[in-house]
């Protein structure tokens, strides 16, 4: 039997390289720099310079704290952290990268039907129907964003 060699990993962290750099996602690139580390992978330089970003921004906040006179307080709300932490990926990045995802399987998944046989329409209602059950017309968003994006 011939052994596929598939590197799922790689293929994950590639991926969510490129959309890091594609959208300025920075929980892609955080996803990214995770893996690269749990499994020994080279980290791409656009996600260590995020990494490095973030980094710098908390360390700021350190050094007020060592540099402010021990009575006055220093308050890092959410709010600061939550600035620091979207960087240039909007207001939920999170949310963001959750449907972006979630529409690059289901225009994966169309295509993997289309490439079977089935007539377009007739795909996209049966992904449509799933599981798990979806609206017709985010599935037929999510082909036409996955065959305009690739």
């Amino acid at each position: 039997m011939t052994k596929i060699d598939i590197d799922f990993i790689g293929s994950e962290i590639a991926d969510l390289t490129a959309y890091f750099e594609e959208t300025g996602n920075v929980v892609a690139a955080w996803r990214a720099y995770s893996l690269s580390r749990q499994h020994n992978r080279p980290i791409a330089d656009s996600v260590m310079l995020e990494v490095d970003r973030f980094a710098t921004g908390v360390s700021a906040v350190a050094e007020r704290a060592m540099q402010t006179s021990p009575d006055a307080p220093l308050y890092f709300t959410p709010e600061k952290l939550g600035v620091l932490w979207r960087g240039n990926g909007g207001q939920n990045p999170a949310d963001a990268l959750r449907r972006d995802w979630r529409d690059r399987k289901i225009g994966h998944e169309v295509w993997r039907r289309v490439e079977s046989g089935e007539k377009v329409g007739v795909a996209i209602e049966a992904v449509a129907k799933g599981p798990p059950s979806r609206d017709t017309e985010i599935v037929r968003k999510a082909w036409q964003r996955f065959r305009r994006d690739g």
